[in-house]
This record gives C-alpha cells, structure tokens and sequence, in this order.
C-alpha cells in the first residue's frame, strides 16, 4: 500500500471528525481548562497505545497468538463495520462522564485509539517498518488533536447545529462501513485453501 492510502485508513478508522463532536459535546460540562486536561490526556493515552501495538502488534499477533494478516485484516473489517453501522443509526453522539479521569480513557480508548485501529497499525506494522508505522499513527492522532482543540473554539452543541452533526456522524459511519467491507475483502483475499 502506499503512504498516503495507509495514512488516509489510519486518518478513518482514528476517525478524528467524531472527537470534534465530542469536543464540543464536552465543553458544555467542564471548564475550558478541563476540556483541555482531558483532549491532552486522551490523545496522549491513544498516542501510547498506538505506539505500542506499531511496535509489538504484528509480535503479539503474529507470533505468540498466531494471527494470521487475513484474520487480522477481517477482524479490523468487522470492528469497523460495526462502528459505522452504529454511527449510520444511532441517535446520541457520546454520553459526557462527570469523572474527568474517566473521560481521559473513554476518550483515548475506544474513541480515538480502538479495536479498528489496532488491527489497522498492527496490519500496517506487519508490511512496513516500524518508523513508516509511527509515522502514520502519529499523524493521524495530531490530526484527531488538531481538531478536537479546534472544535473547542468554533463548534458549539447547540440545536441548529445538530442536524449538521447528524449528517456528519451518518456520513463518518458510511465511510467506516466502506473501509470495514474493504478490510473484509482483503482479509478474504489473503485466505489460501
């Protein structure tokens, strides 16, 4: 695969437009120094898991469990698929925690850095060198950062608005279920009978 296809799957499945909705969906309940603690902690926490999973992913994987790419291509497909058929149908966008350091992990995990994009850096890692892997991981994650912080300032939950944020997660869950179908069909290609 190439630089920018890789960087692109890992930019869908990181999926940094729903943390925008998240960010401003936040900034309702806490201060805006505490909507800050918590987009720095929660990105950071996504940055170490996957930083960790491009360096030891396709070892644990691969090598002690014994998963093969195929699997590891269908499973990435599957949890994709999954989250955008969530996103295509459901109603509430994230459900604020007052628990700041709650809201550090439910935020860095499974929402920034989850199953998806797991199996998508450890899938990556496995046909790359770990450098092009950090790489593309550490770019996806400063966008998710760039936004989430952006949206702080200029998007504001409020009822005009969240018919935009109704389209924008139905249109978010169509291309994770596009991608998520691809890893699938990859995933089956891989398979020798």
């Amino acid at each position: 695969m190439s630089f920018l296809n890789d960087l692109i799957t890992m930019i869908i499945v990181v999926n940094p437009f729903s943390k925008m909705l998240v960010s401003a969906t936040i900034t309702k309940e806490f201060t805006k120094d505490k909507v800050r603690e918590i987009i720095n902690y929660s990105n950071l926490i996504a940055l170490a898991l996957i930083t960790f999973f491009a360096i030891f992913g396709p070892l644990i994987f691969k090598q002690f469990l014994g998963i093969s790419n195929s699997a590891l291509n269908i499973a990435c497909g599957l949890s994709l698929g999954i989250f955008g058929v969530s996103y295509l149908f459901k109603d509430e966008i994230f459900n604020v925690k007052k628990n700041v350091e709650v809201m550090y992990l439910s935020i860095g995990t499974p929402l920034i850095v989850g199953p998806a994009s797991i199996t998508a850096i450890t899938i990556i890692s496995s046909y790359s060198t770990i450098l092009y892997s950090l790489l593309i991981s550490t770019l996806a994650i400063i966008l998710n950062y760039i936004l989430m912080v952006f949206s702080t300032f200029f998007l504001k939950v409020t009822e005009e608005n969240k018919k935009l944020q109704y389209i924008a997660t139905r249109v978010t869950g169509l291309f994770m279920l596009a991608v998520g179908v691809q890893f699938v069909i990859n995933g089956l290609k891989l398979l020798t009978f």
